[in-house]
């Protein structure tokens, strides 16, 4: 089935391209969903010739969205976490930690706009890549600082041994150890 975009579709293609898709897809989402119109017939015709006025539009989206690469690209940032002593940190910074730390600074962003391979788990400087739009990709740098904890040693409170016991009799003492000497010497017997 051949369709035109009428917006971009990320993995498959930008405005205005015409592609090549299973029937399915393009007759039960892509259609329904306004992102793409069939290649041939009246409705084409049009969009071919709204392009020109499409492209100006999305050139001045990706002007916007180089402007926003350039404050994402001025900005340091850095995040404190809690780390061992060799640097490791205790948990990771994910790309939800990052979409908050660009929050913070003023981006508004998709969770899915930022792309990190992997967790980050150790203390140091890290890249990471933010999809402002899907012609602009801005690699950016986190500095994670950590926060080691040092082992604090509890000191317990000294218990005097006398304190918590019970009072034992002198005579009740010596019973007992009576008792305990018989015990030996039957076993030795």
């Amino acid at each position: 089935m051949k369709l035109i975009l009428t917006e971009d579709v990320p993995n498959l293609g930008s405005l205005g391209d015409t592609i090549e898709v299973k029937a399915g897809y393009g007759r039960n989402y892509l259609v329904p969903k306004g992102m793409a119109l069939l290649a041939t017939g009246k409705a084409s015709k049009e969009l071919r010739h709204r392009l020109q006025y499409l492209e100006k539009l999305r050139a001045g989206k990706i002007a916007l969205a180089n402007e926003q690469a350039e404050k994402l690209n001025a900005i340091k940032y850095e995040i404190v976490r809690k780390a061992g002593l060799g640097g490791k940190l205790f948990g990771s910074v994910t790309n939800r930690d990052l979409l908050e730390l660009l929050k913070e600074n003023g981006f508004d962003l998709e969770r899915r706009a930022i792309l990190l391979n992997t967790a980050i788990r150790n203390v140091g400087t890290h890249e990471f890549s933010v999809r402002v739009h899907t012609a602009v990709t801005v690699t950016l740098q986190i500095k994670v600082i950590g926060d080691s904890v040092e082992t604090q040693t509890v000191e317990k409170p000294k218990v005097d041994a006398t304190e918590d016991a019970p009072e034992i009799d002198p005579e009740e003492l010596e019973k007992l150890e009576e008792l305990e000497a018989n015990k030996v010497l039957e076993e030795i017997e």
